[in-house]
């Protein structure tokens, strides 16, 4: 196949003042671009992956800018349809530090993206994926991305394509009840679906030890592989055969926007590189440290650095 990833999603404008200013003080924006999955994209293509994103931009300098950084990282943007007289979502990212937090004010209503139809996907380019991603956030955009999410799952799916799922939920695009009822039948359609704690207990009420739910969350979806991300108590995996555990890295944080995407990113490529599931943790887990070390949603970081880490990793937990 063409692409050992095929991603489809928004992108938008990342807009930040300089460390430590407040966003109501500043006189100047940093700009860079943000997405779940155009992150996971870029992440896997600087680890030498061929990787693809599809996506609706608007035809202006915004969605440009856009297209030219995925395609500088060596993602494949061909499958992008231009939206002339469209607006690209935003949002500001006002750095903290403690006790006062990081801030994220969002303003992505009624983007390009959130437009999209069956028809704007570029169906030649989902074929050529070895992997499939998406997100639950994409869904909660529009009814028609809802639509797209699920067949784009669903093709990728019958064409035998592995089809990766991030729950992602977001709590200021749809209420957990509404999230819960469309990503749960979304979660029956992936072999390796992601999923935040926080989120489980969010969405579907868990209680008890992420050891004991993984397997019965598997079983309930039909996954291959559910992941299961801990914060700072690290992250674990189910197969159905084992439930592997691994520690989170110790990390100096800049950045926490995009970290989770980095860890998808990571333990994907560890997937397809033939990685045990310990071994994908753990690329995952460095990957996702590397990543919070930079100030951008971006993991710029090189399979070298991963490795890097890797060498100096202890052993993963196995139960």
């Amino acid at each position: 196949m063409a692409f050992d990833l095929v991603t489809l999603g928004e992108t938008m404008i990342r807009l930040s003042p300089p460390v430590p200013q407040r966003l109501e003080q500043t006189a100047v924006l940093e700009v860079n671009i943000g997405g779940a999955e155009s992150n996971v994209a870029i992440a896997l293509a600087r680890l030498g992956f061929r990787t693809a994103w599809l996506s609706r931009l608007p035809d202006n300098a915004w969605g440009q800018r856009i297209a030219r950084t995925l395609r500088a990282h060596g993602v494949d943007v061909s499958g992008v349809i231009w939206a002339a007289g469209e607006r690209v979502g935003t949002y500001f990212v006002e750095y903290g530090s403690p006790p006062r937090p990081i801030q994220v004010l969002y303003d992505r209503a009624d983007s390009a993206m959130s437009r999209m139809q069956p028809d704007d996907v570029a169906w030649s380019v989902v074929q050529q994926g070895r992997v499939v991603h998406c997100t639950g956030i994409t869904p909660a955009l529009s009814p028609s991305c809802a639509e797209v999410v699920r067949m784009v799952m669903q093709r990728a799916r019958a064409q035998g394509a592995l089809v990766s799922f991030d729950l992602n939920y977001r709590a200021l695009l749809w209420s957990p009840a509404a999230a819960a009822a469309v990503l749960d039948d979304y979660c029956s359609l992936a072999h390796l679906v992601f999923a935040a704690w926080r989120d489980l207990e969010t969405l579907f009420g868990v209680e008890g030890s992420p050891e004991e739910i993984a397997p019965n969350l598997r079983q309930r979806w039909g996954c291959d592989i559910l992941v299961i991300t801990l914060g700072d108590a690290g992250s674990l995996a189910c197969d159905g055969r084992q439930v592997a555990r691994a520690a989170a890295y110790p990390v100096e944080i800049v950045d926490r926007l995009g970290a989770g995407d980095a860890f998808d990113a990571g333990f994907i490529a560890a997937r397809l590189q033939g990685r045990a599931l310990d071994g994908a943790l753990r690329y995952g887990a460095a990957l996702s440290a590397l990543c919070m070390t930079i100030p951008s949603d971006l993991a710029l970081v090189s399979a070298a650095e991963v490795e890097a880490i890797l060498t100096q990793d202890g052993p993963a937990i196995r139960r």
